[in-house]
């Protein structure tokens, strides 16, 4: 894996309306789960053998459209909303696509991108969809 320093920054201009990302394959491991868990505190036995913890998908979502890039600092995440199709499961491996659906100035000059990101599980059954607005920063 490439270090963060050798990734170049994603740019707004690197995201015109339409750019759809390549697909990420994005294994959800126990490990995964448990890290994930400590991380935010969660004791919660639900997502302790069977389950994923439906906050994971706040990651995979970002990850989908910084393949092989690092964010560049001072952006803001101005608005995230998460549909729910069905559970994801510790051993599934969801497929994870992100797509630019806006990128624009507002009306004070700021760089605004709109992204859809779409995950799947392996046998293609929906699990999330979100919606995501950033200001971009660079």
């Amino acid at each position: 894996m490439a270090n963060q320093e050798n990734k170049p920054e994603l740019l707004f201009a690197d995201l015109p309306p339409g750019r759809t990302f390549r697909t990420l394959e994005y294994p959800v491991t126990q490990e995964l789960v448990q890290e994930f868990m400590e991380t935010v505190g969660d004791r919660d036995p639900l997502y302790q053998k069977d389950l994923a913890p439906p906050g994971l998908a706040a990651i995979y979502a970002r990850l989908s459209y910084l393949q092989g890039h690092t964010m560049p600092s001072g952006g803001v995440l101005a608005k995230q909303e998460f549909e729910f199709q069905n559970p994801v499961r510790i051993g599934d491996t969801l497929k994870v696509q992100a797509k630019v659906v806006e990128s624009y100035l507002d009306e004070k000059e700021r760089k605004r991108v709109n992204f859809l990101i779409e995950a799947k599980d392996q046998k293609g059954m929906p699990v999330s969809t979100i919606r995501l607005q950033a200001i971009w920063p660079k």
